[in-house]
């Protein structure tokens, strides 16, 4: 499995999503309700998270664990304020 680099909530929301359409039965989705029971969540958390909206780090830890995955730091490259201003500078 390859290692996916979450950023921030939209990284989160595909990852899980992503993860949810291939994990029922034969390759084929599991549905919300499925997952937030297995996690112990809501099915609206569910939903929240796929949105890309906050949530508790123990909830997102609690949804990871459904499919095997847990966290791991790494460094990360953010743009510099120049980066970005030459990035969105109008010409």
């Amino acid at each position: 499995m390859n290692k996916e680099i979450l950023k921030n909530q939209l990284d989160l929301a595909t990852l899980v999503r992503t993860q949810r359409l291939q994990a029922g039965p034969k390759g084929g989705k599991m549905t919300a309700h499925t997952l937030a029971d297995l996690a112990g969540v809501s099915r609206d958390t569910i939903f929240r998270i796929e949105r890309g909206e906050d949530v508790s780090f123990s909830t997102a830890m609690a949804v990871l664990r459904v499919f095997g995955l847990g966290l791991s730091a790494a460094p990360v490259e953010w743009p510099t304020l120049n980066t970005a201003q030459e990035h969105f500078k109008t010409r």
